[in-house]
């Protein structure tokens, strides 16, 4: 029998960060910000997600959806459609730019394991042990069922994956090109090259798509100033934060707390 040697290889890193049901509406209608891969089932029809192209596509009963990190992809709603969703982080694992939605049919072992998970979270237990488990079950198997080639993965060299990990950690450092590409011994040109051909995008936009979603993320948690923020996230001109959070978001840093504080 033929063994396989797994000794060397390092699998994905599969980390749950958010699980939550609740029932949609209008409010629901916002830039999703793209710092974790996202998973929606959708009890009834109402909702929709607008994709980087323009492209409107439906979130309908019956399927699961997966949008990757790192797109900007709008929410829309109308009616009110119960919504499952988990957030999760797939450490060094990817799929070509140009996806932004992936979806994979319904059957009786996701019904199974959703529902269940479902009702753990209706009776207010999100963070107990066994809907973690669901979830990692769940996420696990959505990503199995998708088309043969579609993920990429960044431990094909461990260059990229070791820098992903270090923009990650610490949004907050004035990374540089050319410290970066330096620090895992290659020029430039060749570490940017070689970033974009596995992760989709360059170095710059990931570490800007990851420190406007953490800056989203403290406007709405916290009650840090504007200011906290900037320092946070390592951006040092408050009217220059001001102007990419909109790009991102499409609101001012002020109003987007002003709407999630209120939700």
């Amino acid at each position: 029998m033929k063994k396989t040697d797994i000794q060397g290889s390092a699998p994905p890193q599969l980390q749950i960060e958010f699980i939550n049901w609740e029932t949609l509406g209008s409010w629901w209608s916002q830039t999703l910000p793209g710092i974790h891969w996202r998973l929606y089932r959708h009890s009834a029809p109402g909702a929709a997600l607008i994709l980087p192209d323009g492209t409107r596509r439906e979130l309908e009963p019956g399927f699961l959806y997966l949008t990757p990190p790192y797109r900007k992809v709008e929410s829309q709603c109308e009616g009110n459609p119960e919504q499952l969703f988990i957030h999760f982080i797939l450490n060094s694992c990817f799929v070509p730019s140009e996806v932004s939605l992936l979806s994979v049919e319904s059957d009786r072992t996701f019904e199974e394991l959703t529902g269940e998970l479902e009702a753990l979270l209706k009776r207010g237990n999100p963070s107990e042990s066994k809907a973690q488990l669901l979830a990692i079950s769940i996420v696990s198997l959505a990503l199995n069922r998708l088309p043969p080639g579609i993920l990429r993965f960044a431990e094909r060299d461990s260059r990229i994956s070791r820098a992903c990990r270090d923009l990650r950690e610490n949004p907050g450092y004035s990374w540089s090109n050319s410290e970066l590409a330096e620090r895992y011994g290659l020029s430039a040109d060749a570490f940017t090259r070689r970033f974009r051909q596995i992760v989709g995008i360059t170095p710059y936009h990931y570490l800007q798509t990851i420190r406007y979603a953490l800056a989203a993320q403290l406007l709405e948690s916290t009650d840090l100033s504007i200011g906290e923020v900037c320092e946070r996230i390592g951006v040092n001109d408050p009217f220059h934060f001001s102007r990419e959070f909109k790009r991102f978001h499409e609101r001012s840093p002020s109003l987007y707390r002003a709407e999630r504080q209120k939700k």
